[in-house]
């Protein structure tokens, strides 16, 4: 009814189902980030190949975004998301069949590498498109931000488990991969989704598909707002990976193995802390600011405290300094997440999504290459102040932004008077 308010996300069948099928295809992928390589090593005794197997995931990843949005506009989110699914529930059984036969090879991970990139590509963009069939807009703010709480906690757990379940018998955490798949897959199949692609009926003669690749990256050129998005990602990605190589040089060259491992172990489980509370305290940010508001205190809060970085060697102020910039950094993502999820028109939210997508993740390698190459010609401390004037710059940029000026504030979006309404008396004339 259009007079009845919102049922809460906690309520919300279809929307849990979808949140937990997300989780379990993540958590699946983080299962086995850290047993395919020893897997791999155990078969081949190269660390080269390992490195090639991660170089064509990357590699066909960043290839295929652009047609996989093509799909998520052109194909029914559910069916696409139960495709994706399936297939990879099926890849990975068989690749622990391999496991368990030793019959693992360089040829067999570059093909599980190759499966999972082309039907891991669409599945993120179709999960976040069909958000907007089963959360109203004055909830998406919420529903990301335990979008992005999931990925914090999956990303910290994920490897710890994998880790565990290899320690038991290596062919594990890949069963548990493929179950993960399937349970993930039920999850799907109950949500109710519409059963038209969000393109179905717009135009009798669909344009070709070489074509339509190109569309999401028009739309993103005509839109401010989405230009800016596009260049906060890359800035962001660029420095935070520099300085992240730039702070586990300094653990590695600061002591033994042993401490540099705690080093660098704390610097990376406080930064993941940081995003999980971050993230849960996303919503509450997003209703006391106006989106242009949080993300300029987000960046100028960010490019403030990176500076700070080189002026203590000790490991407790940089993780503190590295947790702060971990919590402030989901807010500001749910916020430029949500504006983007309700103004892109339905039948583009693939194909722009995978453009804005596209271009921060070709830049991430330079991030840590740039980083690598000034280490070689300057002390650390002078590139963290680098890298803290490169944030400083994205955030007089966004000052004087005018698509940041044009972000939706999802705040302002009309929510139905939950009061009932009383019928009136007829009147005769």
């Amino acid at each position: 009814m259009n007079g009845s308010p919102p049922v809460p996300l906690h309520r919300n069948r279809d929307y849990r189902r979808l949140w937990a099928a997300h989780a379990l295809s993540a958590f699946g992928s983080q299962a086995t980030y850290i047993a395919l390589p020893l897997v791999l090593l155990t078969a081949t005794h190269s660390v080269t190949d390992f490195g090639i197997v991660i170089f064509v995931e990357i590699g066909s990843s960043v290839f295929l975004g652009l047609p996989a949005g093509v799909l998520v506009d052109r194909i029914p989110h559910k069916r696409l998301l139960l495709c994706c699914d399936l297939g990879r529930a099926c890849a990975f059984g068989l690749f622990a069949l391999a496991v368990v036969s030793h019959r693992v090879s360089l040829p067999l991970a570059v093909l599980l590498a190759v499966v999972n990139s082309v039907l891991g590509a669409p599945f993120g963009p179709a999960a976040s498109a069909a958000l907007r069939d089963v959360v109203p807009p004055s909830q998406l703010t919420s529903a990301l931000s335990f979008s992005q709480a999931r990925a914090a906690t999956v990303t910290l757990a994920g490897p710890l488990v994998g880790a565990a379940l290899y320690a038991v018998t290596p062919v594990l955490p890949f069963i548990v991969d493929a179950l993960s798949y399937l349970a993930s897959a039920a999850c799907v199949a109950s949500v109710r989704l519409p059963t038209r692609a969000p393109e179905a009926g717009r135009t009798a003669a669909a344009p070709r598909f070489l074509r339509d690749l190109t569309t999401g990256v028009h739309e993103v050129r005509r839109s401010p707002f989405l230009r800016y998005t596009l260049v906060n990602a890359a800035v962001v990605n660029f420095a935070f990976h520099g300085i992240v190589l730039v702070l586990i040089a300094q653990g590695a060259g600061g002591g033994d193995d042993g401490s540099a491992g705690f080093h660098n172990g704390a610097i990376i489980a406080v930064s993941g802390v940081g995003n999980l509370v971050g993230s849960l305290c996303a919503t509450w940010a997003g209703r006391v600011f106006s989106p242009r508001a949080l993300v300029l205190v987000i960046g100028w809060t960010t490019a403030v405290l990176v500076p700070l970085l080189p002026l203590s060697g000790n490991i407790a102020f940089t993780g503190l300094i590295i947790g702060l910039c971990g919590l402030t950094a989901p807010a500001a993502n749910v916020v430029i997440s949500a504006a983007r999820l309700h103004s892109v028109p339905k039948h583009l939210q693939g194909r722009v999504q995978t453009a804005c997508d596209l271009i921060p993740a070709l830049i991430v390698p330079f991030g840590p290459l740039t980083a690598g190459a000034l280490l070689d010609r300057l002390p650390a401390s002078t590139v963290l102040l680098l890298y803290g004037a490169v944030l400083a710059v994205l955030a007089v940029f966004s000052t004087a932004s005018s698509g940041l000026r044009r972000i939706p504030d999802l705040r302002e979006t009309p929510v139905p008077d939950p009061r009932p309404v009383r019928a009136q008396p007829e009147t005769h004339a």
